[in-house]
């Protein structure tokens, strides 16, 4: 397969706009938007409008929501339910106390699911708790399996339903403002279904929550149907099965093949509807005890269950209008431990409901994207420049790999250890946050001396060294911790799996026309790229790019999103103190404009301002001791560097070579500054021969001016030495 790039690696640089003028803008956007849901008159028929803004982290987007929430959420309450949807429950508690502390008038709800802690009574919301999880997915319906179910005209509940606190979400009568987490966007969340949705707003990245791969063996597609599948249909399931698995094995259309077999997309929808009429259900009832829903579930045969729900979806997608493309069904070699295995794999993302108008906000957002997750959205940028001091090493990715090297992983994490150490002491107390993989992180407790144990999560979580730790992910989105923190320091990068990162994209772009191109083996190819500097002007960088751009949008979503995202908890819009970013990682981030370039040798000896690092490590050698003396002085010229540090300088056209392109003030200033570092006395003096004279020789001695003169006649006995003019 042909592996080389065919587009340009450099995405569309930032638009800046200053903090207010960037906060008017969103405030405007967002509040005609809500406005229009308030006031809507949605023709029977016309899609609801939608908008998606990528706002920088921390100018408000949140906040300004729940301000106009406050604002217009009589309006829209009269309309129906606004449901808001964040990515975790507690974003969602946080996000309502917000908007009643705005207005307490309002009727807010917090949509928390069975498993959820009831913060009245500290326990799980579910008194049955303990059979969620295992009848969930075995059922059509947790609530009618175990608390409630509508039957013959009566209803059958169990005894704890009365006064349950999840159920009571469910019969609250009326249009509330509920806040929940990014998974009721596939689920039926517990809120009074007799009320329309009069606006749904969705906050941060949601697509990873919507992407799904479906897996069956070829084997597990083609097992002989349940003795309840419909016997006038097994002629056609038959044609299906084979047609469908043939059509994926040469790479021809699979609805155009199943159509010259006779099997056409009304006869898919029956055999769709076969499969689901052919399962044996669990019937579990509200009113049945624990010890009998256990033993039903432990002798219920789960997997001819699944295979069986698979095989509807699959029979269901081919039925429907959708698109197909090339990259929604594949058929696949899969290593096991018997061998290899085809496996049949059905791409799809979920689209958000489309019942209301729908806003999404996220610092992240990508038009192509978003517009594969709610087609015909509006799509606006609003971004702000980070205000911060932000130093950036440019000669090294700081891969988990190379930092947890069996040989040399140590030694590379006790450079980072000294690194998070100075900036701990530079920050004085006001906080610093490092942000790695959770595996690094991992190692670094290890050689802290405080292991990781069973509460992983926990124990990740506990100070560093002096720092605050935590790793890139989902759980960084939104949250502001650590919004008072001085500094952040990135120690690598997310580096997700190439493969996975392909099943999203092929997830997300499922009805695409062209088939997606995938990476076969070694690292992605280099590509030229920027880096946007503090003052605005552009350094030429390389990044690993995948050759698909569509994969690569994907890939910027984990990787270079999965930093900037970190690095945006600092709340650097508009900060009410210095701020510093010590990124620890060379990949190039378009959204962050660089203060420094240096390396990590430089940043771990304290020497990110030094000018010409090279040079000063080896005059740093150099002046230490020569042939086992401490150094007294030097001449800066080629001879005199070669005769005076002879260990380093003496050999053949080594000194000439380092002074090239180095001029006298320069190497005197090198000199100075390695002499400031070390606390040396330093005093540039200059040298004549005696006997003949002539043009002065630049030297520094290591002593003070007083002393200066002295020591050159030791060192020197041939020449004249005299103080250099200041």
């Amino acid at each position: 397969m042909d592996q080389t790039h065919h587009f340009s690696a450099d995405h569309a640089l930032p638009v800046w706009h200053e903090p207010e003028m960037a906060r008017r803008e969103l405030h405007e956007l967002m509040e005609a938007f809500i406005r229009a849901a308030a006031e809507k008159n949605t023709a029977v028929g016309e899609e609801n409008s939608a908008l998606t803004l990528k706002v920088s982290a921390g100018v408000g987007k949140t906040r300004t929501a729940m301000k106009l929430l406050a604002k217009h959420g009589r309006a829209l309450l009269a309309r129906g339910h606004v449901l808001v949807y964040v990515p975790t429950l507690d974003l969602a508690e946080r996000a309502a106390a917000e908007l009643q502390a705005l207005d307490s008038a309002l009727p807010i709800a917090v949509i928390r699911g069975r498993l959820a802690v009831n913060p009245a009574s500290g326990k799980p919301m579910c008194e049955r708790s303990d059979l969620v999880e295992s009848v969930t997915n075995l059922v059509p319906s947790v609530t009618q399996a175990l608390c409630r179910l509508q039957k013959a005209g009566g209803i059958i509940e169990a005894p704890c339903a009365r006064g349950c606190p999840y159920l009571s979400q469910k019969d609250a009568v009326g249009a509330k403002i509920h806040f929940l987490s990014h998974s009721y966007l596939e689920a039926f969340p517990p809120v009074d279904r007799d009320v329309d949705t009069a606006l749904r707003i969705i906050d941060e990245k949601v697509w990873p929550t919507l992407v799904s791969v479906t897996d069956i063996y070829v084997e597990e597609f083609m097992r002989a149907p349940k003795s309840g599948f419909p016997p006038g249909l097994l002629t056609d399931l038959t044609m299906a099965k084979s047609g469908i698995v043939s059509a994926l094995q040469i790479g021809c259309d699979v609805r155009a093949h199943l159509l010259s077999l006779g099997v056409d997309q009304e006869k898919l929808e029956l055999l769709s509807n076969g499969e689901a009429a052919s399962r044996n259900s669990l019937n579990i009832m509200p009113h049945d005890n624990s010890e009998k829903i256990k033993y039903l579930v432990s002798t219920y045969d789960r997997l001819a269950l699944y295979a069986s729900r698979k095989r509807q979806k699959l029979f269901s997608v081919l039925a429907s209008d959708e698109q197909l493309g090339p990259n929604r069904l594949t058929v696949e070699d899969q290593r096991c431990a018997s061998g290899i295995r085809q496996v049949i794999r059905l791409y799809s993302v979920s689209q958000p409901p489309r019942d209301a108008p729908l806003l999404m906000l996220d610092a992240d957002a990508d038009e192509a994207i978003a517009e594969k997750l709610v087609p015909g959205t509006d799509f606006a940028k609003i971004e702000t420049k980070p205000q911060a001091e932000i130093v950036q090493i440019s000669d090294r990715t700081l891969s988990d790999t190379w930092l947890l090297d069996l040989k040399n992983g140590t030694d590379r994490r006790a450079k980072i250890f000294k690194i998070i150490r100075g900036e701990v002491a530079r920050a004085d107390g006001d906080g610093v946050l490092i942000v790695a993989t959770r595996s690094v992180l991992t190692k670094f407790h290890e050689d802290a001396g405080q292991p990781v144990g069973d509460n992983f999560d926990d124990d990740l979580r506990r100070d560093l060294i002096g720092a605050t730790p935590r790793w890139f992910g989902p759980r960084m989105l939104g949250v502001n911790d650590f919004e008072r923190y001085r500094t952040i320091v990135i120690v690598g990068r997310l580096q997700p799996g190439i493969e996975g990162i392909e099943e999203h994209a092929r997830c997300l772009f499922s009805d695409a026309e062209a088939p997606l191109s995938q990476f076969t083996g070694g690292p992605l190819p280099e590509q030229k790229t920027v880096r946007v500097m503090h003052d605005g002007s552009l350094q030429t960088a390389k990044v690993r790019s995948h050759p698909d751009r569509r994969v690569e949008a994907v890939l910027r979503q984990s990787r270079e999103c999965g930093t900037l995202q970190a690095i945006a908890r600092l709340r650097l819009v508009s900060p009410d103190q210095p701020k510093r970013v010590v990124v620890l990682s060379s990949m190039p981030l378009l959204g962050l404009p660089i203060s420094k370039l240096t390396t990590l040798e430089a940043l771990y000896r304290g020497l990110e301002n030094e000018p010409d690092l090279a040079a000063y490590l080896r005059m740093e050698r150099a002046l230490r001791a020569t042939m086992g003396q401490s150094v007294c002085g030097t001449r800066v010229s080629a001879a005199g560097l070669a005769a005076d540090l002879p260990e380093d300088f003496g050999g053949k056209n080594t000194a000439p070579e380092f002074r090239r392109g180095r001029n006298t003030i320069e190497i005197l200033g090198l000199i100075e500054r390695i002499a400031a570092k070390h606390k040396w006395p330093a005093t540039r003096i200059e040298l004549t021969m005696k006997a003949r004279g002539g043009r002065a020789t630049p030297a520094v001695v290591f002593a003070p001016k007083s002393q200066a003169l002295a020591q050159a006649s030791r060192l020197w006995a041939g020449f004249t030495a005299r103080l250099a003019a200041p």
